[in-house]
């Protein structure tokens, strides 16, 4: 495990909340796993994975052993969770995403246990389509998903521009970080295939994808796909609905703290294997 990701990277993730891996995936790999993504994208709703495990290649995708020997570093442990997978095929003219994170909280509170995105660029980027745009440190602050989206996909102080990546390339995320994607021009009749696979430390639950058929989801890739080396990677008790946690939200006003029981003794105590809080 150890040779699996450098000091470097170790810290960069830490500090900056990202490390890059050029040529992650061999040429004939990234060749089948576009082909696979072309078929994702005609047969299934944008952005929706929840039918991921009818297309193995995508759904073997989440138990990548080189990405799995990664994220265990990362985690610290092999118990973490899968979230979901989103695949896309970016095509010439695409629009851009403002600024935004996609860490999972309801409400965003604390960054105490990680949540883990790796996103694999297929085709890499070249500067037309769509650059990453990368806020470095943001995923230290608490903030909601959309609390910089006013800015849309302007570069903002101290940001990172990611345009220029070979075919291959994979990039490692905490998910609290800001990013954004700017559209820019060119491209046509080259697309850009991106896939991201989201993973979940063990020691809460969390929100789960969707609001309809993400137990399904996991169940049936937990059937397909399980792999004994990581007991709880579809594990349905990881999450909660996502459904019901929002409309326990809804129509709440003023400080959520005063909704809580008192603060003792054992609730102050540390969950065993949280992920301090860098300040």
């Amino acid at each position: 495990m150890n040779a699996a990701i450098t000091p470097v990277e170790q810290e960069q993730f830490d500090s900056l909340g990202y490390f890059v891996r050029p040529r992650f995936f061999a040429a004939d790999r990234v060749d089948r796993l576009c082909t696979a993504v072309d078929a994702f994208v005609a047969a299934e709703a944008p952005f929706d994975g929840r039918n991921v495990w009818r297309h193995p290649m995508l759904a073997e995708l989440a138990m990548d052993d080189a990405t799995l020997a990664i994220v265990d570093i990362l985690m610290g442990t092999r118990d973490y969770a899968w979230h979901h997978v989103h695949a896309a095929r970016h095509d010439a003219g695409l629009r851009g995403v403002a600024w935004h994170h996609d860490y999972e909280q309801i409400p965003q509170t604390n960054r105490h246990h990680l949540q883990v995105h790796v996103l694999h660029y297929l085709r890499g980027l070249n500067g037309s389509i769509g650059d990453l745009l990368l806020l470095p440190g943001s995923h230290r602050s608490v903030m909601r998903r959309d609390a910089l989206t006013f800015f849309k996909t302007q570069e903002l102080p101290q940001c990172v521009v990611i345009d220029d990546l070979p075919p291959g390339s994979t990039i490692f995320v905490h998910s609290a970080l800001v990013h954004a994607r700017r559209s820019r021009p060119g491209g046509e009749g080259e697309p850009r295939y991106f896939i991201d696979n989201v993973y979940m430390h063990p020691a809460i639950r969390w929100p789960s994808y969707g609001r309809e058929g993400w137990q399904d989801t996991l169940t049936e890739m937990a059937e397909r796909f399980s792999r004994a080396d990581h007991p709880r990677l579809f594990e349905p008790d990881a999450f909660f609905d996502i459904a019901e946690g929002v409309a326990r939200m809804h129509g709440r006003t003023g400080s959520l703290a005063l909704d809580l029981p008192p603060a003792d003794s054992s609730a102050s105590r540390p969950v065993a294997g949280a992920i301090p809080i860098v300040q």
